[in-house]
């Protein structure tokens, strides 16, 4: 549920919030000024998921109020709830106090470092002047004309739409009237539109937003019809944000589009469904469409709006951004490595030998415990399950002692791969159930599945049960690895499977391929 408050009367009662407590389970502070008390207080914590916070700052205000969130910050933004901020400058027609406004809040968002928080500020709605009204102000507490609570309704709608959607995982792009304006191979580096002036302004900011996705772990590719060479030296000597260390796995060439973006999304073992690809020309939009199923495409029909599409997109945000998210391209170009040496020598145990690869088994904890939320919500194609936990869930089930969470990381000879999985089992009289099992794709067919399996047999000298529910996300890879003899099928009811894991020495044979 979500609980929304803030620092004027937020109307509670006024007819525009109705879908939103109908539809979202919405629940609108009912007191004024109270979002400090709110959410100082257990009922309300204990009560409630999401909560949205509208701030009114102005120059009698702001040193106050910014004071109570940095408060907040140490209390409550540290809890495993997920708070949005949404704060509201006033427009001081006094040039000194609008000044003084806009600094502190833009040293507020710089502190409050609210990337390590459940916090996600919404930077500061911007409303007109005259959307600003004494009167209300004065007698009903409320600094703005009522239509801007149709305003705040739609931001709580767009925050929704966040918490719902999972973000894209790559972004392929077009070169040529996409990362820059004009086509390289003919108007070439001197004709090329991009820089500080006129048109050029919309292809340097639109690389910015890409470079600041880049940041926050969303990978960038290209997809491009061009002379490799020539895009990194025009990129380089226009000296350009993006440069040829910011792309992953691009394919420059003269072969259709579609097929370099096939090529790319296979050798990162990508679901398309978790790909955009971006480009200025319909044409290849569609044939992209036509031969990619589930792949997602944005037309870049008009270039002065590419940014607002981006931003009005919810699965180009991210509420939080973690070290996996920061280390995932490293971890991609460390799975590129491996699968070049693969091609070269023989998928056998001297190989796997060779990569030194050692897995090491970690408790549920504060340190891991995002990562693990990450991994239940994200992982879909090797997931026995396919159960979604919450914060709130996963920290029950991890402080109850009939239960075990064990999340596990990769090295090999290449690096490091970060935790890449995790399982969940439930420990009965005689039986010890596995609850979940979840591996990354990207490291899938390197036997860690089996080591796991020989890791969990090897712990409990107990019956072992393992759960498998079969859906379109998880009816690939499961089923695969389910036909190795350590597997014996006991039941099946309906989509749920369960299996009995029985040790063979296939086992023993795995674990001497990974280093204690």
């Amino acid at each position: 549920m979500h609980f929304v408050t803030s620092n004027f009367n937020i109307l509670y009662s006024n007819k525009i919030w109705e879908p939103l407590q109908k539809k979202e389970n919405v629940v609108i502070d009912e007191g004024y000024n109270s979002f400090y008390l709110k959410l100082n207080s257990l009922k309300i914590l204990d009560n409630y998921k999401i909560f949205h916070i509208f701030i009114y700052l102005d120059i009698s205000n702001i040193d106050k109020t910014l004071k109570l969130l940095r408060e907040l910050k140490k209390k409550i933004f540290t809890k495993k709830k997920i708070f949005f901020l949404y704060l509201i400058k006033y427009n001081d027609i006094n040039l000194k106090n609008n000044n003084y406004l806009i600094k502190k809040i833009s040293e507020f968002i710089r502190r409050i470092n609210y990337k390590k928080q459940n916090l996600f500020i919404k930077t500061y709605l911007e409303i007109k002047n005259n959307f600003f009204n004494n009167r209300n102000k004065l007698y009903i507490r409320f600094p703005f004309d009522i239509s801007v609570l149709k305003k705040f309704s739609e931001n709580i709608k767009d925050s929704i739409k966040i918490i719902n959607s999972k973000p894209y995982k790559l972004i392929i792009l077009d070169c040529d009237n996409t990362l820059w304006g004009g086509i390289l191979s003919e108007d070439k580096k001197q004709g090329i539109i991009y820089g500080n002036e006129g048109q050029g302004i919309i292809y340097k900011e639109f690389q910015n937003k890409l470079k600041k996705l880049k940041k926050k772990g969303f990978l960038l590719s290209i997809s491009s019809k061009n002379n490799e060479k020539d895009v990194w030296n025009v990129m380089k000597s226009r000296r350009m944000i993006l440069q040829k260390k910011d792309f992953f796995n691009p394919k420059i060439n003269w072969n259709e589009k579609y097929i370099n973006i096939r090529k790319i999304i296979s050798e990162l073992s990508l679901r398309p469904s978790d790909v955009i690809f971006i480009d200025d020309n319909i044409l290849e939009i569609q044939k992209v469409k036509e031969f990619i199923k589930d792949i997602n495409c944005l037309h870049i029909n008009d270039p002065l709006n590419i940014n607002k599409v981006i931003e009005s997109d919810p699965r180009f945000q991210k509420l939080k951004i973690l070290e996996e998210d920061i280390l995932k391209q490293k971890q991609y170009k460390i799975r590129l490595n491996y699968e070049k040496e693969k091609k070269e020598n023989k998928n056998n145990s001297k190989f796997f030998i060779k990569l030194k690869q050692k897995i090491k088994f970690y408790n549920c904890n504060k340190s891991n415990f995002e990562r693990a939320l990450q991994l239940f919500n994200k992982t879909n194609q090797f997931n026995f399950s396919l159960n979604r936990y919450n914060s709130l869930e996963l920290e029950k089930l991890n402080n109850n002692q009939n239960y075990e969470i064990k999340l596990f990381d990769l090295k090999d000879k290449f690096g490091d791969h970060g935790l890449i999985g995790l399982y969940v089992i439930f420990k009965r009289k005689n039986i010890i159930e596995v609850v979940d099992f979840l591996i990354s794709c990207r490291v899938f067919n390197r036997y860690v599945e089996h080591y796991v399996i020989w890791y969990i047999l090897n712990k409990y000298k107990k019956k072992i049960i393992i759960k498998y529910f079969k859906t379109e996300l998880n009816n690939k890879l499961v089923p695969i690895f389910l036909k190795n003899e350590y597997f014996q099928l006991e039941k099946v009811r309906r989509k749920k499977f369960t299996y009995n894991l029985i040790f063979k020495n296939k086992l023993n044979e795995i674990k001497r391929i990974f280093n204690k």
